[in-house]
């Protein structure tokens, strides 16, 4: 649970023990200026081919250890940020394996807009979750040098860049903890404790109060696991807000299916099924951090999909917040019951948007592959915003239909609706069940980052292990709305 510190500097002194990044554009084009690099490191040359990274030196300058690597970061098919962010975070592993203590980059003033790629290669490309390794080793830290000084704008976006990423980490944080440790009573008190430091006022409903509320998705879901279901409310409400965003977040905090059991390697990564809880909460948590001024509510179902006595059935009808029985014809769709009372809950509240976010179906998986998570809304225009505020946070979301024609799938002969489809057009079905529990008038859209958020392998220049997606995406959202 450590990352690479970052900081911005003006000029350059070689201490102990640094590698030393070059980075070049198309034809040799330096990232910096020429009067940056140490005298002795000159003649240096940019490698051939894209992409490429190459120790063009190292050894010993006045006593002092040093590794210079020459990277090219255009790419025909990645845009140079992200060439940018991979080659730092792959220096940042190189840096801890030869035992240097130090990432130094080079930017001239006509090339310093890097420095937010620089940043988010450090915290988020640095990021180690070894909280339960014997053996502990800190990332080396990342300095980007410049050749002239930050304005106060800068310097702003810096320190709030630094806030983000940080709860992006936090979700990363709670989704790589094992199901032992994360579970709906200890997640529950983790959003109570990071919510209230962060400015929201955090309530908790307990199964007492789920049952008062007529939760029937919720407690069907989680009434099978020794620790009990429950939701979490964080709320943030500044003097004169522009407008009222309320974010959903599906908490499953381990999936096996329940009697839909899952095979044994599909139960891998289904501690990520509560990502959308972790993403809405990091994210509400940000917004509130820094005082956007948009009225925030986040609302988080948190449960453990497990086989008991008492865990619900297949073909159980299931009675939801806003009346509606649902037919349970598959015990491992269980992430849309719990949402629907949430959603019923968030329309209730009358805000301007909804956006839900889950790791739904693997259909949309399928469909957009493992790093582009799907969008389905009842406004395109906002879908755009969404999808254009994922573009700006380096993420990438794509606009999936919500075909009406689907939802005869979800009819049941003696409930209102079945909480399944067909095999075919699983997310599109999936999402049509959730827009069931929408106001009509309220502008809603529905995030399936089953991709993204549960991908194991490393996503570009984020490593192994649980991403933290969609918390960045949400925070550009909300400075778009908020003007």
């Amino acid at each position: 649970m450590a990352h690479s510190e970052f900081a911005v500097k003006k000029g350059y002194k070689l201490e102990a023990d640094d590698l030393l990044l070059f980075c070049y554009l198309e034809e040799g084009q330096p990232v910096f200026s020429k009067e940056q690099i140490p005298g002795f490191l000159s003649e240096i040359k940019c490698p051939d081919e894209k992409g490429k990274s190459v120790t063009a030196a190292a050894g010993l300058y006045r006593n002092k250890r040093f590794v210079a690597r020459a990277a090219r970061i255009d790419d025909e098919n990645i845009p140079i940020q992200e060439v940018l962010k991979r080659t730092i975070s792959s220096a940042i592993s190189s840096a801890e394996e030869e035992g240097l203590k130090r990432v130094c980059l080079f930017l001239s003033r006509e090339n310093r807009s890097l420095v937010k790629a620089c940043q988010e290669a450090a915290v988020l490309g640095g990021y180690k979750f070894d909280k339960y390794l014997e053996k502990k080793a800190e990332p080396a830290p990342v300095v980007c040098f410049l050749d002239s000084d930050l304005d106060t704008r800068e310097k702003k976006a810096i320190k709030e860049r630094a806030e983000v990423l940080g709860w992006v980490n936090f979700a990363r944080d709670i989704l790589n903890e094992p199901p032992n440790e994360i579970h709906p009573q200890a997640l529950a008190g983790i959003f109570r404790s990071r919510g209230k430091k962060a400015g929201l006022k955090v309530t908790v409903w307990d199964e007492k109060r789920l049952q008062k509320e007529k939760c029937g998705g919720v407690l069907a879901v989680g009434k099978g696991a020794s620790s009990r279901p429950c939701l979490v409310i964080g709320e943030y409400k500044p003097r004169k807000p522009k407008g009222f965003l309320c974010l959903v977040g599906k908490g499953v905090t381990m999936d096996t299916g329940g009697y839909c059991l899952k095979p044994a390697n599909s139960q891998i990564g289904m501690k990520y099924d509560m990502g959308g809880a972790a993403m809405t909460f990091a994210a509400a948590c940000a917004m509130a951090s820094l005082k956007v001024p948009l009225r925030i509510t986040v609302i988080t179902p948190l449960v453990e999909n497990d086989i008991s006595s008492t865990a619900f059935h297949t073909t159980d009808i299931i009675t939801m917040r806003n009346g509606k029985s649902v037919q349970v014809d598959n015990t491992d769709a269980e992430g849309r019951l719990i949402l629907a009372d949430a959603l019923c809950l968030a329309s209730e509240m009358n805000p301007d948007w909804i956006v839900d976010a889950a790791t739904l179906t693997g259909a949309c998986v399928v469909a957009l592959g493992e790093d582009i998570a799907g969008v389905f809304g009842t406004d395109r225009e906002f879908n755009r915003i969404i999808i254009t505020a994922g573009e700006d946070a380096g993420e990438y979301l794509w606009e999936m239909p919500l075909h009406m024609p689907y939802m005869e799938q979800l009819k049941a002969t003696i409930a209102d609706m079945k909480n399944i489809g067909t095999r075919w057009g699983g997310a599109i079905t999936a999402a049509l069940f959730l827009k069931k529990f929408v106001s009509e008038d309220i502008t809603w859209t529905h995030i399936d980052i089953a991709g993204p958020c549960v991908k194991e392998e490393p996503l570009g220049f984020l490593g192994k292990g649980a991403k933290g997606f969609g918390v960045r995406t949400l925070m550009e959202l909300a400075r778009k709305l908020g003007g």
